[in-house]
């Protein structure tokens, strides 16, 4: 059974691939090999045709969910009547030396089930579904060598530390795998789940070495996050928000994707379900400043390469979005025979922004290189030229209507949001060329088009009478993607236009502390949406720059309040039920945390220090 709402799973990962994981033992979403194959699992779209792997207590329990401290290792703790046991899950983890010390599949998922209390029947029902749940395999079982079905190239292998014939194959219908234990005190049972895109197929040994695999996890996730510098105010969000990311992460190629999920609605049994396991550059600015500040200096450096090498086949134009190893292409679909999260429908795969024009990407692109910059000594020359093409698209296209930064599927528009992002890039140009004593660069042609950006935002993109900045030049409406303005150093946070313009947006766009990015504008879609995670983050942000220090802690702890039992926030949160919405966990939600983290604690500073 699929646990009722988003808060009740949690996220484990190996920065390939990830899987959630239900307080009721279910893995319930996982896709293999990549973040975006077609899924294994897929009951969180479809309780009855997606497949889900289940180890829970066979009566009646009570359950809760939390991480290992500093991991993303997961215990589900489960009480019956009959006593307690605890299920352990995580992706198996370990270092570039333990890896050359040993054999190990592509891709291994351990689940341990360890008595605390008495004597508990388990159950396993092991229920896999390929191409997203549109077929269910045959299962071959093969004794003391699992249980194995085969996806084109693919195999995968289930092993346990039962006895073979405890595990029985329903013979009258494909892909459905059932046992009954028990689990009694201080004892383990170990279940593993492998991919092996090549043949013969590694098969991880279970008795002798699968506890130890285990424990290498765990010090793996622990020595990863022990590099994180920061030790102010949401010290252990910021550090769940920085394991997040990592999870989020795809090693091979440096990329960060958006969420692991595909098509959870922004607004239940509405169509905003939209595919986020791909890799937005609007996120570039953000995550550089994310990466760079707590001291994840291997990443910020592959996030930069995954950037340089995405983008070489669209250059020197830059796409919305790319796949983990640079496609440009994503073909969006719709997946008719899922029923969808709560019966939201339709479940999409691919994303059509790939063929939008967003301005902003190129300011956050080039916010993002000078963000990085304090880690290299100068750029080579592919990387100059990249970033040199980038300032002359800015210089041909300002003063184009764009999609905007939340890729409204309607007519494109004059955002202000977008040209205040042009004029970064062009400030951000002109600070590398002037650091770098880039020869080549046409600084006066920068200085020029960006005085002529800033002029058209303060003339056309402030409303006067409403006294704020807008959603689009000439406009009258408001847009959260305002907020950033002080953000990324366009104007000061305590400037009157962004003082009035941050008072409006909590006023109109906000709800209980949280903040919708706009409201009563047509986007093109049926129906409403939630709030949305980076805004209030945004908000916190900006209030706690501008003196209002407590009105930042309010909004902030909002948020914290409304994340899952495990510190996760997905996209987007009704502000009436509380309920989490849209794709889950959301890595630009994590972000926006850990820069306001970052923020108020500044601030706190500050006013500790005036005491």
């Amino acid at each position: 059974m699929t646990a009722v709402r988003l808060s009740d799973y949690a996220l484990i990962g190996n920065s390939r691939a990830a899987a959630l994981v239900s307080n009721k033992g279910s893995i319930d979403w996982c896709c293999l090999p990549r973040f975006d194959s077609s899924s294994i699992f897929a009951a969180l779209l479809d309780s009855k045709q997606g497949g889900s792997f289940s180890v829970a207590p066979s009566k009646p329990y009570k359950s809760d969910q939390k991480y290992l401290p500093d991991t993303n290792v997961l215990e589900t703790c489960f009480r019956t009547e009959d006593g307690e046991i605890r299920l352990l899950d995580a992706f198996t983890a370990m270092s570039e030396e333990e890896k050359a010390a040993a054999l190990f599949p592509d891709h291994e998922i351990l689940r341990i089930v360890e008595g605390i209390s008495g004597t508990v029947q388990m159950r396993l029902v092991f229920a896999p579904r390929t191409n997203y749940g549109k077929n269910a395999p045959h299962l071959a079982n093969y004794g003391k060598l699992g249980i194995r079905f085969s996806w084109k190239e693919n195999i995968y292998t289930l092993l346990s530390t039962l006895n073979p014939e405890e595990i029985k194959v329903t013979p009258d219908a494909h892909g459905l795998a059932e046992a009954g234990f028990l689990v009694k005190p201080g004892e383990h049972i170990i279940f593993s789940l492998s991919y092996s895109g090549q043949s013969p197929a590694v098969l991880p040994e279970l008795k002798i070495t699968g506890w130890k695999r285990f424990q290498q996890t765990i010090s793996y996730w622990r020595n990863w996050v022990g590099k994180c510098h920061y030790q102010g105010l949401y010290k252990e969000q910021v550090k769940r928000s920085a394991l997040v990311l990592k999870l989020l992460a795809y090693a091979p190629s440096g990329a960060i994707i958006a969420a692991p999920t595909t098509s959870l609605p922004e607004k239940l049994g509405g169509e905003r379900n939209w595919d986020y396991r791909y890799c937005w550059l609007r996120d570039a600015s953000f995550t550089t400043r994310v990466l760079v500040s707590l001291g994840f200096e291997d990443e910020a450096h592959a996030y930069m390469n995954w950037i340089l090498h995405a983008t070489q086949l669209t250059r020197p134009e830059l796409q919305v979005v790319y796949s983990v190893f640079g496609n440009a292409s994503l073909k969006e679909e719709k997946l008719d025979w899922l029923a969808g999260y709560k019966g939201s429908r339709p479940v999409r795969i691919g994303n059509g922004a790939d063929g939008q024009f967003q301005l902003d990407v190129y300011g956050e692109v080039l916010d993002a290189v000078y963000t990085y910059a304090p880690l290299v000594e100068d750029f080579d020359r592919n990387t100059r030229k990249f970033v040199l093409g980038l300032g002359e698209i800015i210089c041909k296209r300002w003063n184009q209507p764009d999609n905007g930064i939340w890729e409204v599927r309607t007519t494109c528009i004059h955002h202000t949001h977008s040209k205040v992002m042009a004029w970064v890039g062009l400030d951000r140009l002109i600070k590398l060329s002037e650091k770098y004593q880039w020869k080549e660069a046409p600084l006066e042609k920068y200085y020029q088009v960006a005085s002529c950006i800033h002029n058209e935002i303060e003339n056309l993109g402030y409303n006067s009478a409403l006294k704020s900045y807008t959603r689009e030049l000439g406009g009258n409406t408001l847009d959260a993607s305002l907020l950033i303005l002080s953000l990324v150093g366009y104007c000061s946070s305590l400037s009157p236009r962004m003082i009035s313009t941050i008072r409006l947006i909590y006023e109109r766009l906000s709800k209980n502390n949280l903040v919708y990015r706009y409201r009563g504008t047509n986007d093109g879609l049926e129906g409403d949406e939630g709030s949305f995670g980076i805004c209030s983050f945004w908000l916190a942000e900006n209030l706690a720059k501008s003196g209002q220090l407590q009105n930042a802690i309010t909004v902030f702890e909002t948020m914290l309040h409304h994340a899952s039992p495990t510190g996760l926030l997905s996209e987007e949160i009704d502000p009436e039920s509380g309920e989490l919405l849209g794709n889950y966990p959301q890595g630009f939600t994590h972000i926006g945390l850990i820069n306001a983290a970052l923020s108020i604690n500044e601030a706190h500073q500050k006013e500790e220090m005036m005491r």
